[in-house]
């Protein structure tokens, strides 16, 4: 019997499938090509009956996905087979009979019982092309009912939906088991990674990020919880050659990236301070004269003097009544300086500073910065990022103006926590001027900010259960709320529903690839601790990738 097309209504094609015959899965791509009989008349002139020679095929056809099944409900099928039959004897219904005709008369019920529907959504149409097809845009045409059904090959598939000018990221494979690589190209500007806790966005994060490093692209990450620390280091050999990987800067107290007042920047400085409880009257003061201050330094250097302003220098100035009048407003900034201090962020002299372009430096052809926020304060976070998107923001207008365009790859794990609104929505909207390109990692999918799903370009989705998650993601326009929520809720762990300018704006299904010898796991502390031996087969960092049922 093998694959027969039940109806069509609208965009969905349903399609009666005997699962003992032919085994299909979600998210399964299909071609129904539609088949011309030729005609072929009997010898002789008395004779007029036309007979047919099926076989010969069009070669047009609709390029359908599964999205969902359902068992045929037998009776009412039967009669409106029944009813087709009987009225132009047309196939499937032809066909259908024929193929339970034999069968026993017991085993025809059963086999009837058997039957289940595939409802597939139209996304194609295929031209004949070649050894192949090219698919286009689908424009309402539908074929007969004699058609012949198969699967999309692997690469035809990729012909068609994914692009390569020679900088392909390899990150999992396809549900056919063929390797799925993406453009790099295709892969900037926004994209989002989402799914619920456990499903494997992190994962797949860290299977991009390596993946970007080893195309030789520069990529900073912002790590909340500890997620990338583990990764394999850059390093330089004895021989100066360079073993591309993570530099690991760890902000906060104890930690290795701190900055002078001038590098930090006074707009961040003052984000800090307001989060820290700095009244708006002394937010102003403070501002007014720190920028004064900071021209007169940028006067000193450009004159060649060495100058380097600590937060101990702004403390000393609230001190001595430098900033106002007034005494209340000093203590106020006095007293917001040191628990800015206090986070541990800013150097006490030129030694301790770290500047993150000459870090960046080091990364500009392929590492990544992995810039450690979980030792710091939720208060100090925003001020914090803020400096270093802005810090960012300097880089690329560096390269833009040396023509060299080795722009940042930056991944923003649950941005929500530590990024204002205004930060993304800067990000979002500029990034095409500026050539950033952004990741936000998120199982927050109602944290996400509108501005980056109608300005995302690529969509990276892990299992997800839940409609409210489903339908705020909706709003992106990248993909149906019909196709999205049959998928992505029924995608095991370690899968992900991928759809933007990486698949030409078509639905796939992968399993993301396994990292062999990597240590992607992150820092969770536990008061339990294992007494007994993990079952066979299962493993403490991740597990194999199991198929999508």
């Amino acid at each position: 019997m093998s694959i027969q097309v039940y109806q069509v209504r609208g965009d969905i094609i349903e399609l009666i499938f005997n699962p003992k015959e032919v085994d299909l899965h979600v998210g399964e791509n299909l071609l129904i090509k539609e088949i011309r009989p030729t005609p072929r008349r009997g010898d002789g002139e008395e004779q007029r009956e036309v007979k047919y020679r099926v076989g010969n095929t069009s070669g047009r056809g609709l390029i359908a996905q599964i999205i969902e099944f359902r068992t045929a409900s037998y009776p009412s099928f039967i009669r409106e087979q029944l009813l087709l039959a009987l009225g132009d004897h047309s196939d499937p219904a032809d066909r259908l009979f024929r193929y339970l005709a034999d069968f026993p008369l017991a085993d025809m019920d059963r086999e009837m019982r058997n039957l289940n529907i595939a409802v597939a959504k139209i996304r194609k149409v295929a031209e004949p092309s070649g050894e192949g097809h090219l698919w286009d845009r689908w424009d309402g045409w539908i074929p007969t009912r004699e058609v012949e059904i198969t699967r999309v090959g692997h690469q035809e598939l990729l012909a068609n939906c994914v692009n390569d000018l020679g900088n392909r990221l390899h990150i999992g494979q396809t549900l056919d088991g063929g390797p799925f690589s993406i453009e790099g190209q295709a892969l900037e500007k926004v994209n989002v990674i989402t799914g619920v806790k456990g499903s494997g966005k992190s994962y797949l994060a860290k299977v991009l990020l390596l993946e970007l490093i080893k195309q030789g692209a520069p990529c900073i990450v912002f790590d909340l919880n500890k997620e990338y620390i583990h990764l394999p280091p850059h390093e330089v050999g004895p021989d100066g050659r360079v073993k591309r990987g993570v530099i690991v800067l760890r902000a906060g107290e104890g930690g290795n990236l701190k900055m002078g007042v001038e590098e930090f920047g006074l707009e961040p400085l003052l984000t800090m301070l307001t989060k820290f409880g700095l009244p708006e009257v002394s937010a102003l003061y403070f501002e007014n004269r720190v920028f004064k201050l900071l021209e007169e330094a940028k006067q000193l250097r450009q004159n060649g003097r060495k100058v380097f302003i600590g937060l101990d220098h702004l403390i000393q100035m609230a001190e001595a009544g430098e900033f106002a009048e007034n005494e209340v407003i000093n203590n106020a900034i006095r007293s917001r300086l040191l628990a800015v201090k206090n986070t541990g962020v800013f150097a006490s002299s030129p030694l301790e500073a770290v500047s993150i372009p000459k870090q960046y430096r080091k990364i500009r052809d392929g590492g990544a910065l992995v810039i450690d926020i979980s030792g710091l304060g939720n208060l100090a976070r925003f001020g914090f990022v803020q400096s270093i998107v802005e810090l960012i923001k300097g880089i690329c207008e560096e390269e833009i103006a040396a023509g060299t365009g080795k722009f940042p790859f930056v991944f923003f794990e649950e941005a929500h926590l530590y990024v204002s609104r205004n930060t993304i929505g800067y990000i979002v909207t500029r990034s095409r001027h500026l050539g950033i390109t952004s990741f936000f990692i998120t199982n927050m999918i109602s944290g996400l900010d509108e501005a980056v799903l109608r300005q995302m370009d690529n969509l990276f989705i892990m299992h997800l259960p839940y409609d409210d998650d489903v339908k705020h993601l909706g709003k992106s326009a990248l993909i149906d709320q019909e196709t999205l929520a049959s998928f992505v809720k029924r995608l095991r762990n370690y899968h992900a529903l991928v759809i933007g300018n990486v698949t030409r704006q078509y639905p796939i299904i992968i399993r993301v690839k396994e990292l062999k010898g990597i240590n992607t796991a992150g820092e969770t502390k536990f008061f339990f601790q294992a007494r007994l031996p993990q079952d066979q087969g299962r493993s403490e960092e991740r597990p194999l990738p199991l198929e999508v049922g």
